[in-house]
C-alpha cells in the first residue's frame, strides 16, 4: 500500500462525489425537498444521509488512530475478503436499509448549507488522510456496520461506492418528479 495507491484512491472519492454532485444539479433547489409519491427519502435526505455517513466515517478514523499506528490491528485477508463484498454489494443495484447507527435523515436543513458543510467535510477528510504516516495503512481504522474492520484503502473505496451507489437514487427521484 504506496501514497500512490491512496491518492487513487481519494480521486476515485472525489469522481465519485462530483458524479453525485452533477446528478442532483440537474434539479431545482425547491425540488431537492420533495420525496417521492411512491415514497423514499427526497434528494437532500440522501445528501444528508451521505453526509452523517462520512461524517461517522471519519469521526472514527480520528478516534481510532489518535492513539497511533502500532496498537492497532493489520488487516487479514478476512478483512479483505469483507472489505471488497461491501464494494461489490454497493455497486449492485440491490436497495439496502441505512444501518441503524446513522439517523434517519430529516431534510429540513438548507440544501446549500448542507451542502457547504460537505465540502467542509471533505477538506477536513483530505487533510486527516494525507496526514497519516504510511504506518496507518493495512491497518484496521473503521468498523463498517455490514463489513466490520477495514482498512484504509477499503474505507475509501466504501465512501466512493456509497456514493455511487446513491445516484441512480437520485435519478429515481428526478424521474418520479418528472425532472
Amino acid at each position: 500500500m504506496t501514497e500512490d495507491e491512496l491518492i487513487e484512491r481519494w480521486n476515485a472519492l472525489t469522481d465519485a462525489r462530483e458524479e453525485f454532485l452533477a446528478e442532483l444539479e440537474q434539479m431545482e433547489r425547491s425540488l431537492l425537498v420533495v420525496q417521492p409519491a411512491e415514497g423514499g427519502w427526497s434528494a437532500l435526505q440522501v445528501v444528508e444521509h451521505i453526509l452523517a455517513s462520512e461524517t461517522g466515517t471519519l469521526g472514527y478514523m480520528q478516534k481510532k488512530t489518535s492513539s497511533g499506528w502500532e496498537a492497532l490491528d493489520v488487516a487479514g485477508p478476512e478483512h479483505q475478503a469483507a472489505g471488497e463484498a461491501l464494494v461489490s454489494r454497493l455497486r449492485s443495484d440491490e436497495r439496502y436499509a441505512a444501518p441503524s447507527v446513522l439517523p434517519v435523515p430529516a431534510g429540513t436543513e438548507n440544501a446549500d448549507v448542507l451542502l457547504v458543510r460537505w465540502e467542509q467535510l471533505r477538506d477536513e477528510m483530505e487533510g486527516f488522510i494525507f496526514s497519516l504516516d504510511e504506518e496507518f495503512f493495512p491497518k484496521l481504522i473503521f468498523r463498517q456496520p455490514a463489513a466490520g474492520p477495514l482498512h484504509l484503502f477499503h474505507t475509501l473505496e466504501f465512501l466512493a461506492a456509497h456514493i455511487r451507489h446513491h445516484i441512480p437514487q437520485i435519478q429515481r427521484i428526478r424521474v418520479s418528479l418528472g425532472v
